[in-house]
């Protein structure tokens, strides 16, 4: 039996290294897969909500001051688009949980854009009494951009990551001011 030059040595070594490495990494790969994501499992606390994927519609309301306003002006931050009216009870029910939740979040890149199907300005402000809420409301009569979001029914609210991608979609009512809700929120606008 002939016996192994160094060099010959040295080269199953390294293959069986090499050989052990990519399996190492092969299963690391897998497994990581298999585990939802942080996202996920947050998203999974939460009652009664949906995935939602693909760009946000890019929609521009108009503010009580007259001026317009465009989701993509709020890049950067996440952004929940809450679709709403004043004639509405259950919208009129969540409203304090809303600006509950605009304060609560405001140590992170957070906005509420409120989009009320109200016919004027003079509904809204009959509705808060003169007293300015929170968050930002913008104005949208004919429900165009209600329905560029499929919404069917009011109250519905989209969340919308930094980069102007749709994440979730919560149809009527909701605690906002659960803590797992909060926990999801504050991870997406600090991760990555």
């Amino acid at each position: 039996m002939k016996t192994p030059q160094p060099s010959e040595t040295l080269a199953r070594w390294l293959l069986l290294f090499g050989a052990l490495l990519a399996i190492g990494l092969t299963a690391r790969v897998h497994l990581a897969a298999s585990r939802p994501s942080r996202e996920a499992q947050l998203a999974a606390q939460m009652d009664r909500v949906e995935v939602a994927e693909g760009p946000a519609p890019d929609i521009s309301v108009t503010l009580q001051d007259g001026r317009t306003l465009k989701l993509s002006d709020l890049r950067g931050k996440v952004v929940f688009v809450n679709f709403w009216a004043t004639w509405c009870p259950p919208c009129r029910e969540e409203l304090p949980d809303l600006q509950a939740l605009t304060e609560k979040m405001k140590h992170v890149n957070f906005e509420i854009l409120a989009v009320s199907s109200d016919e004027s300005w003079a509904d809204i402000n009959t509705f808060f009494g003169g007293k300015i809420p929170k968050m930002t409301i913008g104005l949208d009569p004919d429900q165009r951009f209600a329905r560029t979001y499929g919404t069917a029914k009011l109250p519905e609210t989209y969340v919308v990551d930094r980069e102007g991608n749709l994440r979730l979609r919560f149809v009527s009512v909701h605690p906002w001011t659960d803590e797992k809700i909060h926990r999801y929120l504050e991870w997406l606008a600090t991760s990555g």
